[in-house]
Order: structure tokens, then sequence, then C-alpha cells
């Protein structure tokens, strides 16, 4: 037998004991980590989802007002599109508050602004002042 072979393999074995538990330490910090990082990169994405509704919901009353600009109930009509839109959101858009503005007179050609604001709601709790998102669209009153 080789003895130099014999105490090589004991000493590692004994190195390899002293070590354990080591690995189930570093598998549970990188696996906090890497969810960490998951749920943000989701929180992330679910606002950058409700700002893009947010904006192609104003922008859809925008269209619905040049259309519309001689309608009876103009406003709440433009209101009315901008939720209905809202509402294809994952979020309770309850909170949302939508401005309509004619500053050129609600004739055409007229301007409409439209501003629609939401207080963030996120699904985690690490965000500690979630942002109020806010849109804008403008355009001019053609019919």
């Amino acid at each position: 037998m080789n003895f130099r072979g014999r105490f090589h393999t004991t000493r590692s074995v004994r190195f390899r004991g002293n070590e354990r538990g080591a690995a189930q330490v570093e598998f549970a910090l990188t696996v906090l980590a890497v969810l960490l990082v998951v749920f943000m990169l989701m929180e992330l994405c679910s606002a950058v989802y409700t700002y893009t509704v947010l904006s192609d919901a104003a922008n859809e009353g925008l269209r619905y007002a040049i259309v519309h600009s001689t309608d009876a109930d103009f406003t709440t009509n433009v209101e009315n599109t901008i939720t209905t839109y809202a509402l294809n959101s994952a979020h309770d858009m309850a909170p949302m508050s939508i401005t309509v503005a004619t500053p050129d007179g609600s004739a055409p050609p007229g301007r409409v602004q439209i501003t629609v604001s939401y207080p963030y709601v996120p699904y985690t709790i690490w965000m500690a002042s979630p942002p109020t998102m806010h849109a804008y669209a403008e355009g001019r009153m053609m019919y």
C-alpha cells in the first residue's frame, strides 16, 4: 500500500467533515437573494404595465373626445371611456382620477387635455412610498 495515498484520503475526508452545513447556508442565502430580485422585477413589470394601461386609457379618451366633441354629456362620456379602458388592468382602478379640460372652448377646433392620475398599489410590500402615476394626452377636436 502507498502511505501517501492513504494519508491524502483521510485528510480530505476529515476536511470535508468540518464543512458540514456550509453548502446549505450558501444555498439559503443565494435563494433569498434570487427571490428578492425576482419579486422586485415582477413589481417593476407590474408598475410599467399599469402606467402603460393609464397612458393608453388617456389616449383612448382623447380619441373619443376628438370624434365626439358635440355630444351632450361630452365630459362624462370621455371619463366613462377612460374608466372602461383602464379596467383592463389587473389593479383596482377605483382611486383613479380623471380630468378633462377644454382650454380653447368646447367647440371644434378647440383643444382637449386629458390627465389621468392613479396612486399605484404595489403587490409586494417592499415599496415604502408607492408613486402616483400620471398620464397626459392632448389633441384637437375635429367633429
